[in-house]
């Protein structure tokens, strides 16, 4: 009959329609259904083929994230909430969860980069991820061997949320100034970090008799420990410089190279303007660690302190080659210049410290 299709083409229509790609549209909201019905490996597949239609979707790729992180998928929500924090660079939840998924996988230097984005951002995000990504970043630091800045972010977490038992677990390993994870602590080590992390989290809540009581007890159950003198030292020098200098002491006694010691009595015999004694400990702290920055701050301001801005002015320079972003090491070497009367390099290295406190602040 006239008008009437051959069969071959109807039957071709009729095939094409079985087997015609799904669209965004419908793909995306057979995603939302599926992840709303708890169907999740068949959520995630489906949000997996939209993508593909729509690279930037960023509900779909948030949704996709968490769907594989809950899945225990690491591989998978790594990628996404990488391209959601492209696409999307103030999103704080983004680079968090970025980092978590990385921390998971055990890519720990690409952990630090995503949760420091998000410390940068100053963790503008939920409560609860909020706290997550502090404690993350605060072992992420200590893995990479940052332990004074892992201890500064903990403590932060600790006066925000209170302590938890991770938190207790995170500041021992740090404060032992071990590269370890938790998971990583050997058995012979782990009641040590636990008691010396407990001793901390109790002076990072500000609990001065408990912590006080504690870090005593840490003190008498492993009296070869440096590292135990020495927060213990630390937390002292607040309230009591001399008992600080003479736990500090016995940390550099059963270390000699500790170069947190070194330059915190350093810093110590400073602020008691007993300058022979700040040269001594910033000079042995600079043999100790000739490439640590700090180690040139501290002789450098015991030289200003002792009327001899040119050599101090040599130890700044190093210590900002060394550290360029650091505002302590551009203000110092600042007031070398001025003593010098360098007043154009005193200017630019005070200008560059104005401009590196604004990016903290």
């Amino acid at each position: 009959m006239r008008g009437t299709l051959p069969a071959f083409l109807l039957s071709a229509i009729w095939l094409y329609g079985q087997t015609a790609p799904a669209s965004f549209q419908t793909l995306s909201q057979q995603a939302q259904t599926a992840r709303d019905a708890k169907e999740l490996d068949k959520a995630l597949a489906l949000y997996q083929r939209a993508l593909k239609l729509k690279p930037n979707w960023d509900e779909g790729l948030w949704s996709l994230g968490n769907i594989a992180y809950d899945l225990d998928r690491y591989s998978e929500c790594a990628p996404a909430f990488r391209r959601l924090a492209s696409l999307k660079p103030e999103s704080v939840p983004a680079w968090t969860m970025s980092g978590l998924c990385e921390y998971k996988l055990r890519r720990y230097d690409a952990a630090l980069e995503s949760l420091s984005h998000a410390e940068s951002l100053k963790f503008d995000e939920p409560a609860e991820l909020a706290r997550a990504a502090r404690l993350h970043l605060a072992l992420t630091l200590t893995k990479s061997g940052s332990f004074e800045r892992a201890i500064t972010v903990l403590t932060e977490l600790t006066r925000m949320h209170e302590k938890s038992p991770e938190i207790v677990v995170a500041a021992g390993i740090a404060g032992l100034r071990q590269a370890w994870l938790p998971f990583e602590v050997p058995e012979t080590s782990r009641e040590l970090a636990f008691k010396l992390g407990d001793a901390m989290a109790a002076a990072m809540e500000m609990d001065t008799r408990e912590a006080l009581r504690k870090f005593e007890a840490a003190a008498e159950q492993f009296p070869q420990d440096s590292n135990v003198h020495f927060r213990f030292g630390a937390f002292l020098n607040v309230q009591d410089s001399d008992r600080a200098v003479k736990e500090i002491k016995k940390a550099v006694e059963l270390a000699p190279d500790h170069v947190p010691a070194l330059v915190g009595l350093t810093v110590i015999y400073l602020k008691r303007e007993e300058i022979d004694s700040a040269l001594e400990y910033g000079e042995r702290a600079i043999k100790a660690s000739p490439e640590d920055f700090s180690t040139h701050i501290a002789l450098g301001r015991a030289l200003l302190a002792k009327e001899n801005p040119a050599r101090a002015a040599v130890e700044l320079e190093l210590a900002v080659k060394l550290a360029p972003a650091s505002p302590d090491a551009r203000l110092s070497l600042a007031s070398a210049y001025s003593r010098l009367g360098r007043k154009e390099d005193s200017a630019r290295e005070l200008a560059e410290f104005k401009r590196l406190q604004h990016l903290g602040n």
